[in-house]
């Protein structure tokens, strides 16, 4: 199979898991169903991931990339508030898909990435202890956003966010 081809059946496959993710629970979903909706064989499946957890790996990859070119968020080049309204906008227009995860005691997929992001984006600033203690805090106040369904806009949570890093 050319790269290309092979690149779309990945494609089509995460698309078809987050799609029956908003029907059905993660657990209910099997294999062959995200197969038959995403249009291809089980071997396709297989030489493209090893589980359904690895096309939620490649999702949020994939999603935070996107994220990070289209916004060029920086906590250098914008003010704490623009820096964590970017981040809870982004975080909210997945808000399903990250709940889904949160029932399906996934959730740590979202926290991973974080962690990593945060500690490769900020590696000429922070040592990695100050990396892992600044993304722990803000993954756990989006956490806590997520259990509570959104309540405060992501404007709201940025003031939130700044008044916790002033005091």
């Amino acid at each position: 199979m050319k790269p290309k081809r092979e690149a779309l059946v990945g494609d089509y496959i995460e698309e078809a898991l987050l799609l029956l993710m908003k029907t059905k629970d993660y657990g209910a979903v099997s294999i062959t169903e995200i197969c038959k909706k995403a249009g291809v064989t089980r071997m396709s499946f297989y030489r493209n991931f090893e589980s359904k957890e690895d096309i939620l790996k490649k999702w949020v990859g994939s999603i935070t990339a996107s994220f990070l070119a289209d916004s060029r968020i920086s906590y250098k080049n914008n003010s704490s508030r623009e820096y964590f309204i970017k981040l809870f906008t982004h975080m909210e227009q997945h808000k399903d898909t990250c709940l889904s995860l949160y029932k399906a005691g996934l959730i740590y997929i979202v926290k991973e990435q974080f962690d990593r992001v945060f500690l490769e984006i900020h590696e000429d600033e922070y040592d990695e202890y100050k990396s892992f203690f600044l993304a722990g805090g803000i993954y756990n106040v989006f956490l806590l956003w997520l259990i509570n369904g959104c309540r405060e806009s992501p404007s709201e949570i940025a003031d939130r966010m700044e008044n916790i890093f002033k005091k």
